[in-house]
């Protein structure tokens, strides 16, 4: 499940959730054995997980899911799932087998170890990189969870870190032997090579009445025409509806005049205004205005611009503000702001920014915007969704007249749509030039029955939209030989060709088998290709998914088993070419220090991996785990 895999990298599935999927690799508890019913759900060894047990656990992991996820639709999709409950189910099995394992190993993490662990968690460290315990309750209260489970969790996290470490150490991989192994693997082969391909084979003969005949026979069920169909379509796109796409000056007016609110400009007004850092500042800025004007409103202007010029060092136009609405301003300032008479002054305001002296200076009243001046705005919001609209509709007109119909022409005709000609479609054969734009054409027609029309399908190719019509339906049938005789022909002269590709080819190795020494002169002989002094690798690597996938192809098998001096099998690379080679050289690959260890870090995961595997079926030997499939229903497979 696509969530699943999501959820793995959450902080959350990294604690929690993950030991589910270690379970899974260190156990090997990829399936259940079912039990008889009874209260309880899974047995491990002689310890029991009760229903109550797993009821509870998915409960807590339901709540911490939803918390971490805010409750997602994916999330609810897979906690609606059974693979939910077998991976809650999966984790309690863990919390057993790790406990079981714990005490084999004579392994426990200390409280020291845990918290040490939890405190070194760069998720829970504030700026100075230490632990903050705020951070850590933030996350615990984001997840859902709660201290006691976040510890218990850590603690068996640990253990199991722990035991997979001890087998880490008793990897036994040796310098020397790992230097050998990939030296050998290193090694390559240089040699001289025929390629023997279909245009060295020329003059095939022309079949016989009689060969044909018989390869016909032989291969009857080469030669069936498949089931086809004859089918009539209509197409269309957004553009043959752009009429009903037209906005009237009618449509952009009515609009205008039915909320005409909307198109009117808030009052606004201008001001004089200065900030400071410092109340005092401010005060003291306010006290001077007030002592210099006095009580005249017609001297605050003048001393304003004096102030802020000589306190400040600004002129008129950096302390105005113009034409400034309610909403231009933060809501801390706004209100007080808009509270203020014509010429009148604040007092000193506080907002984040500091501390702020305003005069106003003019009030605009709000003003209705001439309809010329908005009706092209009108229009964009008009067409907004509109085009949408439009085809939504068409399209379920469209589809509700074919039901009734069953008529494409009528169709075609009532909406002013194209027809188009009838094709011949087959249901896996290439698409045919007129309908290669229509994703899914032959796919949607042989989903229908003869003389039925199709519901609207759209095209992601092109954009459009199409309906069709299935006139007829031509069965398959086994065609005769004279219906097929061109293709038959075709088809015999590669076999001739292949047989004597084959023939040459083995004729190629006999003479080199016999004189390695005159392969230059075989390939001229012959007229094959020749490639002197090739070098080959032991292994060739397959780039798949982002993994190196290594691999041998059969020349290389043959080439490696071969000594110097000799030559080599014919090795097919497919059906219309081969390959012979006589090898010249072995040529050594010594490792560097570097090479050295990646070696020897691969070598030491095979061994563990080859160790784990074992200890996996010895663990589910002694510890056999079983669930009851009355509680937990049927077995779940799980994901890869």
């Amino acid at each position: 499940m696509q969530f699943f895999r999501k959820l793995a990298n959450t902080i959350f599935f990294k604690i929690i959730l993950s030991f589910v999927a270690l379970s899974f690799v260190l156990f090997g508890v990829s399936s259940f054995i079912l039990g008889s019913p009874n209260n309880w759900v899974a047995k491990i060894g002689g310890d029991e997980i009760s229903s109550n047990q797993l009821n509870s656990a998915l409960r807590a992991d339901r709540e911490v899911i939803l918390a971490s996820s805010g409750n997602s639709e994916e999330a609810l999709k897979y906690l609606e799932s059974d693979r939910f409950k077998s991976d809650v189910l999966g984790r309690l099995v863990n919390q057993v087998m790790v406990k079981k394992l714990s005490d084999d190993f004579d392994i426990s993490a200390s409280k020291k170890i845990i918290l040490e662990s939890i405190a070194k968690d760069p998720s829970f460290k504030n700026e100075s990189g230490k632990f903050d315990r705020k951070k850590f309750e933030e996350f615990l209260k984001k997840n859902g969870l709660n201290e006691e489970r976040y510890v218990s969790e850590i603690a068996s996290g640990i253990s199991a870190r722990m035991i997979l470490q001890s087998f880490s150490l008793a990897a036994p991989i040796s310098d020397q032997v790992v230097a050998r192994v990939e030296g050998f693997n290193q090694e390559k082969r240089v040699a001289d090579v025929i390629t023997i391909s279909a245009k060295n084979i020329t003059n095939i003969a022309k079949p016989t009445e009689e060969e044909l005949q018989k390869f016909f026979a032989e291969n009857q069920s080469q030669y069936i025409l498949p089931e086809r169909r004859k089918v009539s379509y209509l197409s269309f796109t957004k553009k043959d509806f752009a009429k009903d796409l037209v906005i009237s000056d009618q449509e952009i007016l009515a609009e205008y005049e039915k909320d005409k609110e909307q198109f009117t400009k808030p009052e606004t007004r201008s001001f004089y205004h200065v900030v400071f850092d410092k109340e005092e500042d401010a005060k003291n800025f306010l006290q001077k205005l007030e002592a210099s004007s006095g009580a005249d409103k017609s001297k605050l202007k003048p001393e304003f611009e004096k102030l802020a010029k000589s306190l400040l060092k600004k002129g008129a136009k950096e302390i105005s503000m113009l034409n400034i609405s309610q909403r231009d301003l933060i809501a801390q300032i706004a209100d007080q702001v808009f509270k203020l008479g014509l010429n009148e002054k604040s007092q000193v305001i506080q907002s984040p920014l500091g501390f702020h002296v305003f005069l106003l200076n003019e009030i605009k009243q709000p003003q209705l915007m001439p309809f010329a001046e908005v009706k092209n705005a009108i229009k964009v919001k008009l067409a907004q969704g509109r085009e949408e609209k439009v085809l939504q509709e068409k399209i379920s007109a469209i589809d509700d007249f074919l039901l009734t119909s069953n008529s494409l022409s009528d169709a075609a005709k009532k909406f002013n749509l194209k027809l188009s000609a009838p094709v011949l479609v087959e249901e896996k054969g290439s698409e045919i030039s007129e309908i290669k734009s229509l994703a899914n054409f032959a796919a949607n027609a042989f989903a229908l029955k003869e003389k039925q029309v199709s519901k609207i399908f759209q095209s992601e190719i092109s954009g459009g939209f199409y309906a069709l019509f299935v006139e007829e339906i031509l069965p398959s049938k086994q065609l005769e030989l004279v219906e097929a005789k061109s293709k038959v022909i075709e088809d015999l002269l590669g076999a001739k060709r292949r047989e004597a590709l084959l023939d040459l080819a083995k004729k190629i190795e006999e003479e080199l088998k016999e004189n390695p020494n005159s392969i230059a002169q075989v390939a001229a002989k012959y007229r094959a290709k020749f490639d002197k002094s090739r070098e080959f690798p032991r292994i060739f690597y397959l780039n798949f998914q982002g993994r190196q996938i290594p691999y041998q192809d059969q020349f290389s098998k043959y080439l490696f088993a071969t000594k110097v001096g000799e030559a080599t099998s014919v090795a097919s690379q497919s059906e219309d070419q081969f390959v012979i080679g006589v090898l010249r050289e072995i040529k050594k690959s010594p490792l560097n220090q570097i090479q050295l260890e990646q070696v020897k870090a691969k070598a030491a995961d095979e061994f563990r991996n080859e160790v784990m595997s074992e200890y996996n079926a010895y663990l589910l030997s002694r510890y056999p785990v079983k669930t009851n499939d009355k509680v937990f229903g049927k077995q779940v497979k799980q994901e890869e």
